[in-house]
């Protein structure tokens, strides 16, 4: 093939666009896109850019956007390059990996990292030979690239370079890593460590016969005088406890003594990643009787590694700030809450009981237990700002978080899990003593600051063995609300809220009264950061006290009203939270009109004075939500106020959603326009629940029921779970003004009885179910579709509690509906049916679901035989069915007892012997019945 030669003007005119990207005008850069995007018609257009990037003559800066430009070529349109060029690529690429600037061989890196992912080894056999000689080399700039591009390729192509189509690479490649350990420049020992460790999960047989080696290689750098190369042995170690641990453990008592060295490093790199050190042992199995040794000595550093730095502190501790406005930066996104219907809808991973300390900001989970994260819209296409940035694969950013882990966090996680394996008496034994020192009066305050820190740690793994201590730790907490330092009283808030559960319990209810008044004395404190802990503290409060705080309703409300002349733009999202929390645990006690006058003239003046397009709406919406949902018809002529603009918002919104949809993005939406749909449909539901059938009045002169159908209609599924939620809310108050289109509801909520997105699936069951009882005769032609699904749904014994409980009342009223179109397929799901439907409380949902079941499992009762001891427990977990209800059952389970004649009795004794007891006493299984 003949040497690929360049166009000379081509060359030259790319040149002077690259050139042009070290202008900081915008028109400039948009310039540079336009000619940019031309050049793709060139098909050798990414020879040009290979050329350019590699010509060291040229300014640095021409360099680098021609590399960084190229890498995002291959990105994203690799596969449609010409294989010549493909392979000009290849072949000119891997010489600059000796370049002098470190950038430049950088982006060489990544570069090579990126054609791999395009690509596979197999496809480029220069490669790996290349690199692997290249770390024999006198050049430090060829092995530094080289370790570089080997480290980003053990990161992103790890299961490639363990294959065949690497031709086992990692047979020479380990060993040869491992050298590096030994070699005098730290940088390389570094690389070649993190290198490594990106295949301690996989274990490949490489690494396993080299782990002795590779061990001993880590333990001669654990004194290294490199911090970064401390830092990563401590990480290396991290992961070999979470994922490994079987190979460090004949040296586990060494590892331990370093790590507690390391833990009190100077560096608080080093230090940090020797603290993660201590929650991964703490959390593998069999290693409590390792640490119970070292808890003496480990406790101490743990409590010393709590304690705000001087930095921290310069950069916390505002004084009084409550006048300065928020920047930007400090305030969170708002995410709409969207609702679930059902106990424990939202799914969720495990609580560890530990919740940050420095991040009190909780208004995003604004009183629903169902976030849904699974957000369709926030696919950022930045791909022209890519081709200047080259952030993809580097990991030196060193912006400064205000949630950044950091060792005091790391510390405290470590407290709290390690309460949670030891048992109470053992812990405690060795931490409250070192507490209470702390807490000593005469002890600098950040010290004391620490100890009140640790006693919210231990909290709720310590629960049990901390109740004797309480009644002497709540006062001191109470009292210390009250400390000149506002980091202290920000602390103090957040541990009080920890221990609200023991003060809402009759043990500690003495102390609710002071601690209402010192909490809402917070919450109007001049100091910001304390502002936000006391207000999230004061929403963890309600949620445990619930209705023991009627008797302090005025002196909430006029401390949140007062509030909101204090606060700033990120602590009124808090206070929204506060206020609607309040709301969901008290109920109908805030439709007083003197509470109603306290409470909503604030409310509703920020409401009038926000437009419709400004986000600060979207919290306060949310709020509003559940006051009006408390509140209800004392809200008078406030109702149709709220109902008129929350129609007018989805409106609004929808057409925005239109407009910005186009003909290629079909059924896409903003994130934004969603939000707004989102909090709107779910404030028409929070009026529903408040008003319940008043709101039927409002419907006629409205188009939410066309407009319902256009929100179903959206993909996102925070949109979807709203408008399912508020659908079936409708159904329940005045589904008649909606019949026109319930079968396009019906087809979308069948469409959406999938799992995968849990909340929606669960509100999609729920509102068919309220539709079916109400209007079965419009759901009887979608039932076959709707029993498919369901089936398949309640037989997954691992979904969430509350999805399972709907989807079983949904099954019993699809028989109210059609028992013919169930009772077939009685058998395929009848077991789970009964252990979803026994576990939900007593209500009009269960008895409609039974009465379902009922007409299903008479119309093919031998289909539901062999699962007669799960029905029969289903039915004993009533407390007290309806008359006619129990009447049916009642000679339900009679007509079985009588079917099986003598075998009866042996059937029955083997019935768990409790349950016997409850369908004796109940219904008399253990009677003849017969005239």
């Amino acid at each position: 093939m003949s040497e690929w030669v360049p166009n000379q003007d081509g060359l030259k005119q790319l040149v002077y666009v690259l050139n042009l990207s070290n202008s900081t005008s915008r028109e400039v850069h948009d310039q540079i896109r336009e000619e940019l995007d031309k050049f793709h018609s060139v098909p050798d257009y990414n020879n040009y850019l290979t050329l350019i990037f590699k010509s060291n003559e040229l300014q640095p800066h021409i360099r680098s956007v021609a590399g960084l430009v190229l890498k995002t070529n291959i990105k994203q349109y690799f596969e449609k390059m010409p294989r010549e060029v493909q392979n000009y690529i290849k072949r000119e690429i891997l010489p600059v990996l000796s370049d002098p600037d470190a950038s430049v061989r950088h982006t060489v890196g990544n570069i090579i990292t990126n054609l791999i992912k395009k690509s596979c080894f197999s496809e480029w056999p220069e490669l790996l030979p290349a690199l692997n000689l290249a770390l024999d080399s006198n050049s430090q700039d060829l092995i530094e690239g080289s370790l570089y591009t080997l480290s980003l390729l053990c990161e992103d192509s790890t299961k490639k370079l363990d294959s065949d189509d690497s031709g086992r690479a990692l047979n020479q490649l380990i060993p040869k890593l491992i050298m590096f350990f030994k070699c005098n420049n730290a940088d390389f020992r570094k690389k070649a460590l993190v290198s490594i460790s990106y295949f301690i999960i996989s274990m490949p047989g490489a690494l396993l016969i080299n782990m002795e080696a590779f061990l001993k290689g880590i333990f001669s750098m654990s004194e290294d005088p490199s911090e970064a190369v401390r830092t990563n042995v401590c990480k290396t170690l991290v992961t070999l406890v979470e994922t490994k641990i079987e190979f460090l453990l004949p040296y586990i008592k060494d590892v331990i003594q370093y790590m507690l060295h390391a833990t009190k490093d100077k560096s608080e790199e080093v230090a940090l990643e020797a603290c993660e050190f201590w929650t991964a042992i703490s959390q593998a199995e069999g290693c409590r009787d390792l640490l119970r040794d070292y808890l003496p000595v480990l406790v101490p550093i743990l409590l010393n590694g709590m304690v705000y730095t001087e930095q921290d502190y310069e950069y916390l501790d505002q004084g009084d700030d409550s006048m300065t406005p928020d920047r930007p930066q400090d305030i969170k996104p708002f995410i709409a809450s969207t609702k679930s219907h059902g106990s424990g809808s939202s799914g969720g991973g495990q609580d560890t009981g530990f919740v940050n300390p420095d991040n009190n900001n909780n208004s995003n989970n604004n009183n629903s237990s169902n976030n849904n994260s699974s957000n369709n819209n926030n696919n950022n296409n930045n791909e022209d700002d890519e081709e200047y940035n080259d952030d993809d694969d580097d990991d030196d950013d060193d912006g400064f978080e205000d949630e950044a882990w950091t060792i005091r966090k790391s510390s405290a996680f470590a407290i709290d899990v390690l309460s949670g394996i030891f048992p109470d008496a053992e812990y405690l034994s060795v931490t409250l003593p070192l507490i209470e020192q702390r807490m000593n009066e005469q002890n600098p305050w950040p010290v004391r600051e620490s100890a009140i820190l640790a006693l919210g740690a231990i909290a709720d793994g310590s629960k049990n063995g901390l109740a004797p201590h309480l009644s002497k730790v709540i006062p001191y907490l109470i009292n210390t609300l009250n400390d000149p330092k506002p980091l202290v009283r920000s602390i103090t808030c957040w541990t009080l809220s920890r221990y609200s559960y023991w003060i809402a319990q009759a043990d500690g209810r003495d102390y609710l009264h002071p601690l209402v008044v010192n909490l809402l004395n917070r919450i109007v404190d001049n100091n910001k950061k304390v502002q936000e802990a006391a207000c999230s503290a004061f929403a963890t409060l309600e949620e445990e006290a619930d209705l023991l705080l009627i008797p302090y309703l005025q002196m909430i409300l006029v401390t949140f009203v007062n509030a909101f002349g204090k606060y700033q733009a990120k602590n009124l999202l808090i206070l929204y939270d506060a206020i609607s929390t309040l709301a969901k645990v008290v109920g109908n006690e805030l439709n007083k009109p003197e509470l109603i006058n306290i409470l909503v003239p604030p409310l509703l003046q920020k409401f009038n004075a926000l437009d419709d397009s400004n986000k600060n709406l979207l919290p306060l919406l949310g709020c509003l939500n559940q006051v009006c949902s408390s509140i209800g018809a004392g809200l008078q002529n406030l109702i149709s106020l709220f109902f008129n603009r929350s129609i007018k918002l989805i409106e609004g919104s929808l057409q925005a959603h239109y407009k910005y949809n186009n003909q290629d993005q079909k059924g896409s939406s903003s994130s934004s326009d969603q939000d707004f749909i989102v909090a709107a449909l779910d404030l028409l539901q929070g009026l529903s629940e408040g008003i319940g059938t008043s709101i039927e009045s409002l419907i006629p002169n409205s188009n939410l029921p066309h407009l319902l159908l256009q929100c179903m209609n959206l993909r996102g599924s925070d949109v979807l779970q709203s408008s399912f939620a508020l659908l079936g809310d409708m159904s329940k108050f005045c589904l008649i003004h909606f019949k026109q289109y319930i079968p396009d509801y019906l087809n979308i909520l069948t469409n959406n009885l999938y799992p995968e997105y849990l909340s929606v699936c669960n509100n999609a069951s729920w509102a068919i179910g309220e539709i079916a009882i109400r209007m079965p005769d419009e759901v009887k032609p979608f039932v076959v579709a709707i029993r498919d699904r369901l089936i398949s749904n309640i037989n997954k014994v691992n979904l969430n509690r509350g999805v399972l409980e709907n989807t079983a009342v949904t099954i019993g009223r699809l028989g109210i509906v059609s028992p013919a179109d169930i009772s077939p397929f009685v058998d395929k799901f009848i077991q789970c049916w009964c252990m979803a439907i026994r576990r939900k409380t007593d209500d009009i949902e269960k008895d409609s679901a039974f009465r379902g079941m009922w007409l299903i499992i008479n119309n093919n009762p031998n289909g539901a035989l062999r699962h007669l001891v799960y029905i029969c427990d289903a039915v004993a977990s009533w407390d007290k069915m309806q008359p006619d209800l129990y009447e049916a059952y009642f000679k339900l389970l009679h007509m079985y007892k009588t079917s099986m004649g003598g075998v009866w009795a042996q059937f029955y004794n083997q019935f768990p012997e409790q349950l016997r007891e409850i369908l004796n006493e109940k219904f008399k299984l253990n009677q003849d019945i017969s005239q």
